[in-house]
């Protein structure tokens, strides 16, 4: 992997930016998996842009997460449609619009990546969704050309086609190259992204730094993350001060307390909505993606994460998460068990139902 064939986009400004321009200069193909589309200001623009690629006989792919885009009219993507761009509505929340039976699988599985393939050989893969409202959020977005295109498309196509899979996330491969992408297809692949962090973090030895945007693990991670920090690992968490998903919130409060308990720096980010979802581990070890460590990703959804061992890009990564740091409080151990009882309670409630935030 050359070093520049990796960009590290940290604001929406600079992806959509980014974005707008290399589509408009796409020759052959644009494959798209977004969770969350909105209309109007950036979302209008996107979908012109599309429109026009569409008609200039551009192979334009779109999948997009029913329940993600949910307040999205359906004129929106009939327009692109109408144009020539090929759309797939992912499990569609509205029962008439489709013919399978309704099961809690489909209800629950959303397409949560924001993947973006162009002509081939230049990707986007991060934690940022298509619309105004998301400006002004801390957020990660990698843009790269070279090496994973061709996993990435792979993954994109089994989804598109709807074609089951056999497990190809082996991390024995990916202690050894420079990138490689994690297919988190839970149904197929037994949590790859879960094994992922943990096997990461068993084999920590300086740091794990984590900054995630809805952060409510489960034992097996929390187990990891607390024997790290027993060895001595720096282990540190900043997770959002006030997230839009209040009840999300709520429900970390207990893994928050079992980590602060043991040695775990919590921190929490003040201001902008932090959206990002990635960790550093040791000195050459990177994932960054749109996981984030809940139940919902880890257990339902499909993700995708890139792995990264570039100590270049490694270390950039670190120095946004001491930017992050510099506008977070740090959380006292005191201050799970210093909320009202019932809050705890319904924390605690939440967290063991959480598997459906």
């Amino acid at each position: 992997m050359q070093k520049e064939n990796i960009s590290i986009l940290t604001t929406a400004d600079e992806f959509y930016s980014s974005l707008f321009d290399d589509l408009r200069k796409v020759e052959e193909s644009a494959l798209i998996q977004m969770y969350c589309i909105e209309e109007g200001g950036i979302g209008d623009k996107f979908k012109q842009i599309l429109i026009k690629l569409a008609r200039r006989k551009v192979a334009v792919q779109l999948m997009y997460d029913s329940f993600g885009s949910f307040f999205t009219s359906a004129r929106y993507f009939d327009e692109m449609e109408s144009a020539g761009v090929s759309i797939i509505e992912y499990h569609p929340v509205n029962p008439r619009k489709t013919r399978a039976p309704f099961s809690v699988h489909r209800l629950f599985r959303r397409n949560h990546r924001k993947l973006i393939i162009l002509d081939k050989s230049t990707y986007y893969i991060g934690g940022m969704n298509i619309g105004e409202r998301f400006l002004d959020w801390e957020d990660i977005m990698i843009r790269g050309r070279g090496a994973p295109v061709n996993d990435l498309i792979a993954s994109f196509q089994k989804v598109w086609g709807k074609k089951p899979v056999k497990p190809k996330t082996r991390f024995k491969e990916m202690a050894k190259g420079a990138i490689h992408v994690c297919d988190g297809r839970p149904k197929y692949q037994n949590y790859p992204i879960k094994r992922l962090y943990i096997s990461a973090i068993k084999k920590s030895r300086s740091r794990v730094w984590i900054a995630q945007a809805y952060f409510i693990p489960r034992r097996k991670l929390i187990k990891a993350m607390i024997h790290a920090s027993k060895r001595g690992v720096d282990v540190r968490v900043i997770v959002p001060d006030s997230s839009d998903v209040k009840l999300v919130d709520l429900a970390s409060w207990p893994a928050l307390k079992r980590l602060l308990n043991n040695g775990v720096t919590i921190r929490r980010h003040i201001g902008p909505m932090l959206h990002s979802k990635f960790a550093v581990i040791d000195d050459h070890w990177l994932t960054v993606g749109t996981a984030n460590l809940d139940s919902m990703s880890l257990y339902w959804n499909l993700e995708l994460n890139l792995v990264i061992r570039d100590p270049v890009i490694v270390e950039k990564m670190a120095r946004i998460f001491t930017r992050y740091e510099q506008t977070c409080r740090t959380m006292d151990r005191n201050e799970p068990v210093e909320r009202p009882l019932l809050t705890q309670l319904l924390g605690r409630l939440l967290y063991y139902y959480s598997w459906v935030l």
